[in-house]
């Protein structure tokens, strides 16, 4: 079962978010298949798979936002990574 954040924003540029967050995130799994390193990721994904220093994460599109999943066993240090990325998806739409 997993932890969802919602960050009610429009479909982020994945690219750009990468750079954010600097080179400590990588991009896995794009709707469901492997994705080659530093390949950008295409506009119209649904559904991302990061890998941070922290553990795995999902971002996944719904017609509300974006939601930010982490597994319901995620420790304290990969739900502040969730919560730093939710907020700068936010950060990024409002900007």
């Amino acid at each position: 079962m997993g932890m969802d954040l919602l960050a009610p924003c429009a479909a982020p540029d994945v690219n750009a978010l990468l750079r954010d967050l600097g080179s400590t995130c990588t991009v896995m799994m794009v709707d469901g298949q492997l994705h080659a390193p530093n390949a950008p990721v295409p506009a119209g994904w649904s559904d991302v798979r990061l890998r941070t220093p922290a553990g795995m994460l999902t971002l996944k599109r719904r017609p509300d936002g974006v939601a930010v999943v982490v597994f319901g066993n995620a420790d304290a240090g990969l739900q502040a990574t969730q919560r730093q990325i939710a907020d700068l998806l936010m950060k990024e739409t409002a900007g």
